[in-house]
């Protein structure tokens, strides 16, 4: 019997989480998301993850996110994996994507914790499996404490490892000592990617498949050869890149980081336009804040 690490092997890589390109009336855009997705893939992306935190994915209703993701699906056709999250705070919903996802022919599923309602390990692990036991597609499970409140043990995720369709974890903390206990319990066979753009290269040395983000939207080019140099064994070559990228994760701090991506990617020629309320809307005085602080890196190629 095949290993994930086998079975999965085309699960690796650089994986931006998609940016949802919007109209000018807020609906989800059709050839924007086109445009994105052939660019990105021309610069090194390995797959895509659509609907997360960078997404807005719970800012949008169940058929967006499905229209979302027939629309990459169309696009990709197959070419590379294509991740859909389908976390939600109720169960029903998840499911219902999850269902959505198979039959639109997703690579895989993913699913943060249920948030704002206080729930124990018990009843997050059933809602995990009643999502991997909705459709006969893998799952990955989503830790992300800092949004979700919810910070499960390595022990549960070891016992996720256990249930047949649970192939892994984005791990989405700093914390790379707890990734690499929760690596150690669950062993080899369970893959987990990195969340957190600003160590992406501490990830992968720790032994991380690949690396799910945000910025790789933006700067796609440099995170594909940061990890080309990881794979070469040149840890010194990826480490510089690491250390430039950071300097533009720095900046973007000031902000929220979905409405920077998104400036970044108009100046950069893309109109995805604004991200949904109560994200932070830019005003001219921070778009030409952006922009200055854009020109200040070449590999950002704003126009």
């Amino acid at each position: 019997m095949n290993s994930n690490k086998t079975k999965y092997a085309h699960l690796q890589g650089i994986i931006p989480a998609l940016i949802t390109p919007y109209n000018a009336d807020g609906t989800i855009s059709d050839p924007v998301t086109r445009k994105l997705i052939r660019h990105l893939i021309s610069q090194g992306a390995s797959g895509f993850y659509l609907s997360g935190s960078t997404g807005e994915g719970f800012l949008q209703t169940i058929e967006e996110r499905q229209y979302l993701l027939e629309v990459v699906m169309d696009e990709v056709k197959k070419e590379v994996p294509v991740i859909a999250h389908v976390g939600s705070m109720d169960t029903d919903t998840a499911v219902r994507l999850t269902k959505h996802a198979y039959d639109t022919g997703a690579t895989a599923v993913s699913a943060v914790t249920p948030f704002y309602y206080k729930h124990g390990s018990e009843q997050i692990k059933r809602h995990y499996i009643d999502i991997a036991e909705a459709a006969d597609i893998p799952l990955i499970a989503y830790h992300f404490p800092d949004m979700t409140g919810s910070k499960q043990s390595a022990d549960f995720y070891k016992e996720l490892s256990q249930v047949e369709g649970i192939i892994g974890l984005k791990f989405t903390s700093t914390n790379v000592f707890e990734m690499q206990q929760i690596m150690d319990v669950c062993g080899d066979d369970f893959l987990v990617f990195n969340g957190p753009d600003e160590i992406c290269l501490a990830g992968l040395t720790m032994g991380a498949c690949g690396a799910i983000g945000s910025t790789y939207n933006i700067m796609p080019a440099k995170f594909a050869e940061l990890y080309k140099l990881f794979k070469q064994g040149n840890i010194t070559g990826a480490r510089v890149i690491q250390y430039e990228v950071n300097r533009v994760i720095h900046e973007l701090l000031k902000y929220d980081f979905i409405a920077f991506e998104r400036e970044i990617l108009r100046l950069q020629g893309f109109d995805v336009g604004i991200p949904r309320k109560p994200i932070q809307q830019l005003d001219e005085a921070q778009r030409a804040d952006i922009y200055e602080i854009a020109k200040r890196f070449s590999f950002l190629n704003v126009e």
